[in-house]
C-alpha cells in the first residue's frame, strides 16, 4: 500500500457471447417441443389471420376514401384546390379593408351643410333685427333730423332689398300654414259636429219602445176565420178572398145597414163591437205605417240636404279663402308699390343733396378764389 491517491484498477469484464436465435439448448427444445407441440403453429394461424384481416379492413378503408375522394372531385373540381380558396378569402378580405380605407378618406362632415345653413339664418335674423330696430328709432326720432342730407350705399341697398324679399317669404309661409290650419279645422269640426248627430240618432232609434204586432195578428186570425165560415156557407170568393155576390151575405128578415162611422170619432171608440175595433186597428196600423213611410222619405231628404249644405259650406269656405288670397295679393302689391315710391323718393332726396352739397362747394371754392 502506497501513500497518496489510490486508484482501483478496473478489471475487464469478458465480453458476453452474442445470443443467437438458435440459442436455446437442444434438451430444451426438445423438452418444449414435446410439452407443447401445437403452440407455435396455432400461434402462427393467429397472427397470419389477424394480419390478413388488418390488411382486409384496410383495404376497404381505402376503397371507401378513394371512392369518397372521387365524389367530392365530381361535385367540385377544385374541392382540394386550398392554395386557390384561401387567395380568394384573402383577397375578399383586402377588399374590405381597401373599402373601409375608401370611405375614410371619402368621408364628409355630417352636419357641416346644416350648420352652415343655421348659422346664415342667424346671421339674417340679426340683420332684420338691426334693421327694425334702426327703423323704430328713426320714427322715435320723428322730423328731428328730416332736414339732414341722407346717403346710402349700393350694398346697403341691396341688402335692405333682399332682407325685405326674405320677410315677404317668411310672411307668404306663415300665411299659407295659417289658412291650411283653418281649412283643417273647419272639416275637423264639421265632421265632429255630423258623428255627433249620428251618434244621437242611433242612440235614440235603440231607446225608442218597439211596438207589437199582437193586434194586426188578431185581426189576421179573425179575418181567417171569417173566410172560413163564409166557404163553409157557400159564399161565393174570388182569387183575393173576396166576395162575389155580396147579396149571399143577406139573411132572412130585413136587412139594414148601418151608417159608416168615421175612423177615430167619438162613437168608434165608444162602440163595443168587435168589428169596429178591428176597422179602428187597422187604422191605426195604416197610419203607423205612413208615418214610418214619411220619416223614412223626410230622412232620406234630409240626407241629401245636408249633402246640399256640406257643399254650399264647403264651396263658400273656398270663395272666402280665394277672396282673402286675392286681398292679400292686392295689398303685398300696395306695398311693394308704397315701399318703390319711398325708394324712389329717397333716391331723389340723396341726388338733390348732392346736388346741393356740390353747388355750395363750387361756391365756396369760387368766393376763396376772389
Amino acid at each position: 500500500m502506497k501513500f497518496g491517491l489510490n486508484i482501483s484498477k478496473a478489471t475487464p469484464k469478458k465480453p458476453s457471447g452474442k445470443s443467437s436465435i438458435f440459442a436455446h439448448d437442444e434438451s430444451d427444445d426438445s423438452s418444449s417441443d414435446e410439452e407443447h407441440p401445437n403452440t407455435k403453429s396455432a400461434a402462427a394461424k393467429h397472427d397470419r389471420s389477424r394480419i390478413n384481416k388488418q390488411i382486409g379492413s384496410s383495404a376497404v378503408v381505402h376503397q371507401k376514401i378513394k371512392e369518397a375522394h372521387d365524389q367530392a372531385l365530381q361535385d367540385d373540381p377544385n374541392i382540394f384546390d386550398y392554395d386557390a380558396v384561401y387567395d380568394d378569402l384573402k383577397a375578399a378580405e383586402q377588399q374590405r379593408v381597401e373599402a373601409k380605407k375608401g370611405q375614410k378618406t371619402n368621408q364628409k362632415a355630417k352636419y357641416i351643410h346644416n350648420l352652415l345653413a343655421m348659422a346664415e339664418v342667424r346671421k339674417r335674423d340679426r340683420l332684420l333685427a338691426e334693421e327694425k330696430k334702426i327703423s323704430r328709432e328713426r320714427e322715435a326720432e320723428g322730423e328731428a333730423f328730416a332736414d339732414k342730407e341722407v346717403f346710402m350705399t349700393e350694398s346697403y341697398k341691396q341688402q335692405k332689398a333682399e332682407l325685405e324679399r326674405i320677410e315677404q317669404e317668411e310672411r307668404q309661409r306663415e300665411e299659407q300654414a295659417a289658412r291650411k290650419a283653418n281649412v283643417n279645422i273647419f272639416y275637423k269640426q264639421f265632421l265632429e259636429k255630423k258623428e255627433a248627430e249620428h251618434q244621437a240618432l242611433l242612440k235614440a232609434s235603440k231607446d225608442r219602445p218597439v211596438t207589437k204586432d199582437t193586434p194586426r195578428q188578431d185581426h189576421l186570425d179573425n179575418e181567417k176565420l171569417l173566410l172560413d165560415e163564409a166557404r163553409e156557407k157557400g159564399v161565393a170568393l174570388n182569387d183575393s178572398n173576396e166576395v162575389v155576390d155580396k147579396r149571399d151575405l143577406l139573411g132572412a128578415g130585413l136587412n139594414v145597414a148601418k151608417r159608416p162611422t168615421k175612423f177615430g170619432s167619438f162613437a168608434s171608440l165608444a162602440s163595443t163591437d168587435d168589428r169596429v175595433r178591428e176597422r179602428q186597428q187597422e187604422y191605426e196600423d195604416y197610419k203607423q205605417r205612413k208615418l214610418q213611410e214619411y220619416q223614412a222619405r223626410l230622412s232620406g231628404q234630409g240626407r241629401k240636404a245636408e249633402r246640399e249644405k256640406l257643399s254650399q259650406e264647403i264651396e263658400s269656405q273656398m270663395v272666402e279663402i280665394k277672396k282673402k288670397a286675392e286681398e292679400d295679393q292686392a295689398r303685398r302689391h300696395e306695398e311693394k308699390q308704397q315701399a318703390a315710391a319711398k325708394k324712389r323718393t329717397t333716391d331723389d332726396v340723396a341726388l338733390s343733396a348732392r346736388e346741393r352739397y356740390l353747388a355750395r362747394k363750387k361756391q365756396k371754392s369760387n368766393h376763396c378764389e376772389s
